[in-house]
């Protein structure tokens, strides 16, 4: 089979479908696949969005791409004022790191 390049955007935290999108694809080492961003904030699991794609580099060609919601997250990490994060669906990607979670439990 030829190489494809699979562009992928806007996740947002919704594992399941990250997955199933994943399935269909069924990537080859020799594929490329673009994430277009906004891999987090608003779904149920963006932990476990970010999980998948790291485990996704090793089966295919992974260009990710940040969002203004990956950029929002990483702001906050970084010791910005996360009020903005927050508000925009930051609070649904803490609570995929835990009932108790805060900005210490999101890897950097």
């Amino acid at each position: 089979m030829p190489a494809r390049t699979i562009a992928v955007g806007d996740v947002h935290g919704c594992s399941k479908a990250l997955d199933a999108i994943i399935g269909a694809i069924d990537p080859t080492p020799d594929d490329v696949i673009v994430m277009l961003g906004d891999y987090v904030d608003r779904g149920p699991d963006s932990r476990g969005v970010l999980d998948r794609l790291i485990a996704l580099e090793s089966r295919c060609k992974l260009v990710p791409i940040l969002g203004n919601h990956d950029q929002m997250m990483l702001d906050a990490l970084n010791g910005e004022d996360p009020d903005d994060w927050l508000a925009s669906g930051g609070r649904q990607a803490l609570e995929s790191y835990g009932p108790e979670a805060n900005l210490k439990a999101v890897p950097g």
